[in-house]
Formats: C-alpha cells, structure tokens, sequence
C-alpha cells in the first residue's frame, strides 16, 4: 500500500503505472524513492521530521536498500565508496526551480558533518555556518520557489581518514540582473530584507535607512515579505553565521555599508534637459548620491559625474560627454550590479579560505545548480541557466544511457539497446562555434555598432531552419528554443549590455580610491584582473584590449565544471515538484508527468530493470567468492581447490562477471558449485 520503494521492481513499466507509484508514496509522505542507486526526491513543501541524528544513525554504514530511501542513504552511499574506491563522490541534484535542490544540498551537508564528528568539530560547524550566509547573499524568492538558488554552486567536502577537515565553494553566474529588478510577485536577494527588518536603530539611523518598501531596488515585485519567513530572526542567524566564520566588527560594518548604498543609489532619479538640441540626464535630488558617498566614503562628485557622464579617455585628454535618461540609468544600475557582485564573489573568497584543506585529500562534492526556467519574461540570464541545464541533462543521460549501453556492448552481452532523447543538437545550437547563439553573441559584442536588433538578426540568418530554433510570427525582438525541457522564448532586450559586463575605467579609478578599506580592496583586485592597459605617451601603436565576455566566461566555467565532475563517481537526485502553486499535499499528475518525460525518467528506470546493476572486476569476482565458498565449506580461503574450481567455473562466462552477475546465474551454478567442493573436500579427506 505504500507503492515500491525501487521502480526497478514495477512489473509493468509504463508511464502511467510510475507516475501512480509516485503518487501513491508522495500520498503517505514518503517522498523518496529510489530508481535503482539513483533517487528520486519529490517536494513536499514542507518540512518532515526525518533528519534528525537518529536517521543519521539509520542510514550510517548500511548498504543502499536496507533502509526506505532517504537523502541520507545517497549521503551514506558517496562517503562508503569514497573509503572504499578511493575515488572522489560527486552527487548531481537536477530539477526544475523549485524541486527542492538547495534544500536537498543543505540536508546532505548535515548528514556528512553528523556523520563524521569525531574530531576538528569547529572546522566543520565553520563549513555550515557558510550555508546560511551564502543563502542569504545568494538566494531570492522568485514565483516558482520562495527560496531560489540565483547562483550555480558546487561545494567540495573534503575528509581525510573519514573525517571531513575542509571544504570549498566554487560559484557560477551570480544573477546580477536581480539586483536592479524583480518581476512581479519576486524579491531582490535576501539579505536586502534582511538588514532592514534586523539591523539595530542605532545602525539604521546611521546608514539613513527606512522600511524595504520605499526603495526602488526592492518594491518592483509588489510585495516585500514572504509568508513563513521572518527576515528578522535570519538576519540575527547571519550575524551568529559571520561570528562563527571570523567576520571582524570592521567587516561587518562595511558589508552593510556596500547594501545600504547599494539601495539609495537606487533611489537615484534623474530628469531631462534639452541642451542644443541634445537630451541631457541631471540627478533629480542630491541627496541620495550624498548618502552613497558617505557610506562609501568617495567623492560625491565624481559618483554624480560616474552616472551622467560617459568618460573617453585618449592619451592627451578626457573628454566628458553627457547621458541621455536612460543611459544614465543604466550607469547607476551598472554600478549597483558590480558593487553587489564584487562583494558576493568576496564573501565566497573569505569563506573558502577559512574551511579550505590544508593538504589534498578525497572530496565528496555537491551540485546545487539553477533549474530550468521559463518564466514570463526570459533573458540572457535564462538562456544560461537553461544552457546549464541542458548540459547537466547531457551529462546524466552520458552516464544513465549510453556509457551503460556502450559496456555492455564491449563485453558482448545479450543487450536490446533503449533509445533516449539525446540533446547534443540544443547544445551545438546555443554554443557551436562559430555560429551558436552565444558565439554569435560574443562576435557582435566586439562591434560598437552593433545592437541587441543585429544580434538577432544574425541568429535568424543562421539558425532560421534549425528544427530546434524558431523566429517570431510577428517582428518581435525575441527567437525561440526547443530545449529538452520544452519550448522557452528569450526576449533580446540588453543582451549585448549584459554580456559585455564591463566596468568603466572611471568608476573603477572612483572606488579604487574609497576610504573604506573593503571597497577599495574589491575594486583594485577587479581592477587587476580586467582594466586595459594603459597607452604610454609614446606609444604608437594602439592594442585592442578585448575583455572576457560574461558568456565565454560562463561556457569555459561550466566545462570546468563538466570535468571535474567526469573525474568523481556520480550519484544523482532527481527532484520533482508536484505542483506549480507551492502547495503542501497537492500531487498535480500533468505537472509531475512533464518532468517524469523531458528527464528521462521513464527510460532510466527501464535501463536500471533490466541491466546489470553490480559490476565487479574479474579478479575482484574470484576472490570474493573463494572466500565465500571457503567459509561455507570452513576450508582455506587460498586452498587449491578452491581456485581451481572458480577458475574453471569462471573462465565459462568471464564477460557475466565483468559486467555484472545475475540472479538466475547464482541460483543455477552457485549451487552445483558448493556440491562439487563437497564431494573434493569429502574425497580427500
């Protein structure tokens, strides 16, 4: 009554009966299940009382089934190999935003640190006390989920002789749009909230701060507050979080100082003024530059001249020409988003530093990485996720479907092979030198001509009678993908602007010079890394500096992350949600079946049915099972017999034990085996 713990075991393997045996378990809160060592996790929204140390204790040491699936059994499963291999673990959780992948991150985190407390227990309450910080710095509520990932994470736990002594986070493109917009019914990042509701009067009064809804950067999405959450008690959590991980009083203060600036710049209006015939932006009211500017502590004018002016510098001069409006606008957003992702990238740098090992040792590493997205409005932000996606998804169907099917054709076993969606093509599509959508990208991004409306026209030229790729029926600024997960359309509004994610030399010289010893360290390493070189008086020759584009950034970080990954033994999770509405208790079939086909969920349990789930080397299979039979027979393990009679079985079928060892095979000649051993025991005693 309770469904199957394992859909390998479904008799009938069809659509209909997987999605009613998800139901039947999500129906008595059982929200876990596994498909062979890959699981299958299904949000409940909300929170079981199952993770506590007795469930630790549960699933510590015991092999994958001997306990109801849980979290804690993929957990127990990574650390066991990791000892037992001598391999690093990495488990791979996917799914749609939403699905329950962070919450999923955070649980096998505890579970590996409540493992494993049996020395060094600072160092490893130092490694979660870094999960509350990132969350708040990193995590928003969007409407598909009230606490999303708006960065890709990869956390490496590091354990040597069993116990974890160190970890390190590796981030992937931050959202940095978030920060200057929010979509109706979504907030900016946490931590914005957070401060407001708990910093102390003194502190508020003194960075002239007010209530979350008079600031523009946080009341677009229409309401400030989220049911169940107090922004308050997080706060008082972080600050807790900070203490722990050696954030000193001077910290601190500048890490708010970088928020609250970070508001009242966006409270920085401006008005147009016609001057020959020429639109002109002026600052409405100085005041909230003032306030910048002391919190900042930089010169209040060169911030004003940062906003309204655009600065060309050649080698005699600078020449200062003023900004329209919009432009104007889009310099102080521009300086908002570097000012919040200097600071995030920051933070991750203090942290890793503090928990980072001291000597190279085996990892168990974690993927915590956006879900697929297709929301109301899809910018270059979403093409990014959804690329990330469907690498991850080529990555697990690699692994689940063909290198599984491709051993069992190199051991020439009796194999019907199982067709799966392969997305290659999408990929090639988004990133295919030279004429992805991304690569085309980054080719109009080295023109000063070129706009968001070339860009598409080139992606319409070449990908117009791609089957995956479609062009709008109506001149709209937008293309379509068919991407794994379902058709998803990008509007191109500022993709050029959001790839190019430079930083003005001007704006970096004004910061570079704050007296607050944290602004001024952020933009000098910024600085160090991306500034172009300067032209001496004498030189003649004028070299172009081509900057990295946010885009061919992200591609070569997300192959990195690819290999890494290829190096370490994957375990997956497979998050579902059964409901668009963030419901406790609502199982909605359609919803569950869509994600149930585009991942493969179906032809995974198939594979794992009827393939062969143990895999032992040959030699491994015959010492295994002399010791076995030697004990059954209480003779010596490396007696002659013994060898003889499992070399003789063994060399009938070596291709079976390679790959793996069927039941029917056990039951058949293990048997005859232990007879014929009998008999040679019998005869020469």
């Amino acid at each position: 009554e309770d469904g199957v713990e394992d859909m390998t075991q479904l008799e009938d393997l069809q659509e209909t009966t997987v999605l009613a045996n998800l139901k039947t378990r999500f129906e008595r809160n059982l929200i876990y299940t596994y498909i062979g060592s890959i699981l299958v996790s299904v949000n409940p929204y909300r929170m079981f009382a199952i993770y506590g140390p007795e469930q630790v204790q549960q699933y510590s040491g015991r092999a994958l089934g001997e306990n109801p699936p849980h979290l804690f059994a993929i957990a127990n499963l990574a650390f066991a190999k990791m000892l037992d291999a001598k391999q690093n673990q990495c488990v791979i959780i996917s799914g749609e935003s939403g699905s329950g992948k962070t919450e999923a991150t955070k649980l096998i985190l505890r579970c590996l640190a409540a493992m494993n407390q049996r020395r060094d227990v600072m160092q490893q309450i130092k490694i979660l006390e870094a999960t509350p910080l990132l969350e708040a710095f990193g995590n928003a509520k969007t409407v598909r989920n009230d606490n999303s990932s708006r960065f890709g994470k990869f956390v490496e736990i590091f354990l040597e002789g069993g116990v974890i002594c160190g970890a390190i986070t590796s981030q992937y493109l931050l959202e940095k749009s978030r920060i200057v917009f929010q979509a109706k019914n979504e907030r900016n990042y946490h931590i914005f909230y957070e401060l407001l509701a708990g910093l102390p009067a003194q502190l508020r009064q003194a960075f002239s701060l007010q209530e979350a809804e008079t600031y523009y950067y946080l009341n677009q999405g229409g309401n400030c507050e989220i049911a169940g959450k107090s922004d308050a008690d997080d706060f008082r959590r972080l600050l807790a979080a900070m203490e722990v991980l050696g954030f000193t009083s001077e910290d601190q203060d500048s890490i708010f100082r970088i928020l609250a600036s970070i508001l009242h710049l966006g409270n920085v209006y401006f008005e147009k003024h016609e001057t020959d015939a020429q639109e002109v932006a002026s600052v409405v009211s100085a005041r909230e530059i003032q306030a910048v500017a002391e919190l900042l502590q930089v010169s209040p004018e060169g911030l004003q001249k940062a906003i309204t002016f655009k600065v060309t510098e050649t080698i005699r001069e600078k020449i200062f020409t003023p900004l329209t409006v919009e432009s104007a606008v889009d310099a102080r957003d521009a300086i908002a988003k570097v000012l919040y992702a200097l600071l995030f990238g920051w933070l991750i740098t203090r942290v890793n530093a503090l928990v980072s090992p001291k000597q190279d040792t085996l990892s168990i590493a974690i993927l915590d990485i956006y879900g697929f997205e297709d929301l109301s409005f899809n910018s270059f932000e979403q093409l990014c996720i959804n690329y990330a996606n469907e690498n991850l998804q080529y990555l697990f169907n690699k692994i689940v479907f063909q290198e599984e099917q491709e051993e069992y054709i190199r051991e020439q076993m009796d194999w019907r092979e199982i067709a799966f969606a392969d997305n290659q093509p999408c990929i090639n599509l988004i990133s295919l030198k030279p004429y992805g959508i991304l690569r085309i990208l980054d080719g109009q991004c080295c023109f000063p001509q070129a706009t968001d409306h070339t860009f598409l026209q080139k992606c319409h030229y070449h990908h117009g009678a791609n089957p995956l790729y479609s062009k709008p029926k109506m001149p709209l600024p937008e293309f379509t993908i068919k991407h794994y997960a379902g058709k998803v359309t990008y509007q191109v509004h500022k993709f050029l602007d959001k790839n190019h994610d430079q930083v003005r030399q001007d704006v970096l010289d004004l910061f570079v010079h704050s007296r607050t010893r944290v602004v001024a360290h952020l933009f000098s390493s910024h600085a160090a890394q991306t500034a172009p070189p300067r032209l001496g008086k004498s030189s003649s020759i004028t070299r172009l500096y081509k900057a990295h584009t946010v885009a061919a950034k992200f591609q070569q970080s997300l192959l990195d992350l690819v290999e890494k990954m290829e190096r370490c033994n994957p375990l997956f999770v497979r998050c579902l949600k059964p409901n668009h509405k963030k419901e406790p208790g609502l199982f909605e079939p359609d919803v569950m079946m869509a994600q149930l086909r585009y991942s493969g969920v179906l032809e995974t349990v198939r594979i794992r049915k009827e393939g062969f789930p143990v895999r032992l080397p040959f030699q491994v299979f015959i010492d295994r099972y002399r010791c076995l039979v030697a004990l059954k027979l209480n003779v010596p393990a490396d007696g002659d017999m013994c060898v003889s009679l499992l070399s003789r079985l063994c060399t009938v079928t070596p291709d079976m034990y390679r790959v793996g060892i069927s039941k029917l095979f056990l039951k058949e000649h293990l048997h005859q085996l232990l007879e014929s051993m009998r008999e040679r025991v019998q005869n020469r005693a």
